[in-house]
């Protein structure tokens, strides 16, 4: 059961993801980086060190290799912004760029990725800017992994009235290490604005006011959102509430095309769409880890010492999963 509600709280995680990505408040003066962080961008720097983009030449065109993935039918949601020598001005338009082609994750090798982004942003801002646009996805994954490993999830567990705000910083600590803090704090723009949002509302909510009260003070709090944030807090609250809608209308016969509906009417169409392959995607998912799991579990509980097991558990996880996938039955492993 606890794999199950794992799995499916990862799934609304990954739709919301379609509307607006994680949040943050403004960078404050923080410690050096860990030594594993720092070991971690050394190699990285030394990784980058790759063929100039004029030695990549597509097979095929960027759209009809998009056709034949879950992102078909989409658009590219932005634009790279450029100084007038060529070189990438990072801004929030940047993170959402990366976040859309590293949605390919799973359809495609990593490096196929890589040669979609960096053919897309070589025509429409040009070489330089393409350049420096992988040399930041590569920090930008780091950072990702990063935030996914187990080192950092011990620090990022807690408890208390203060919980969130150290989850935060914490977090923006974690982007100003590896990204730097102009970077961080240029790709997570919108994101910081809203957690800042987010924290007054955690206040309100977690007030002795009255429940009149609190629903007035966030009515106020919601009328500073400019109308695109404003949205996005729409879009989210919609979305966190899907899965208890959803249940219910299933206790109540309601069926896949019901479902649809729902989600139709408060999404619309594109949404619903994208959803619905969300759901495909993750009930395939949950099909292969279900198989690993029940492998990873035999492995296990054999008569094997701890090295022999850990080189079967990574021969394992090698067969039926790609780098990015490993990475997320790794997280899921810790915890459960």
């Amino acid at each position: 059961m606890t794999r199950t509600l794992a799995l499916l709280a990862t799934v609304f995680v990954l739709a919301a993801s379609v509307f607006w990505g994680l949040k943050r408040i403004p960078i404050p003066h923080h410690a050096a980086p860990a030594q594993h962080q720092s070991d971690a961008i050394t190699n990285l720097n030394q990784a980058t060190n790759k063929a100039p983009l004029s030695s990549i030449r597509p097979d095929r065109s960027l759209s009809d290799t998009l056709a034949s993935t879950s992102l078909a039918g989409t658009r590219i949601p932005g634009t790279l912004v450029t100084d007038a020598q060529g070189h990438l001005i990072p801004d929030s338009s940047t993170k959402a760029i990366m976040d859309y082609f590293l949605s390919l994750s799973g359809e495609m090798p990593d490096n196929g990725i890589r040669k979609l982004l960096a053919q897309w942003a070589q025509q429409n801002a040009g070489a330089i800017a393409a350049d420096e646009l992988l040399t930041l996805l590569d920090r930008y994954q780091l950072y990702r992994t990063e935030f996914a490993s187990g080192d950092y999830a011990a620090q990022y567990s807690g408890d208390g009235n203060n919980d969130i705000r150290q989850k935060l910083t914490l977090r923006q600590q974690l982007r100003a290490d590896i990204l730097g803090a102009d970077t961080a704090s240029a790709l997570f723009a919108a994101e910081n604005r809203y957690d800042r949002f987010s924290l007054e509302r955690h206040h309100i909510m977690t007030s002795n006011r009255s429940e009149q009260e609190k629903a007035d003070d966030l009515q106020a709090l919601r009328s500073t959102l400019p109308k695109p944030l404003a949205a996005q807090y729409q879009q989210q609250y919609d979305l966190q509430q899907l899965p208890a809608q959803e249940q219910a209308m299933k206790q109540q016969g309601a069926n896949a095309a019901d479902l649809y509906a729902l989600r139709q009417q408060q999404f619309g169409d594109t949404a619903a769409l994208r959803l619905q392959k969300l759901d495909q995607q993750r009930q395939a998912w949950q099909n292969r880890y279900q198989e690993y799991a029940q492998q990873r579990d035999r492995i296990e509980n054999a008569a094997l010492d701890d090295e022999d097991k850990q080189g079967q558990l990574s021969a394992l996880r090698s067969r039926l999963f790609s780098a990015s996938e490993q990475q997320r039955a790794a997280a899921l492993d810790r915890m459960n």
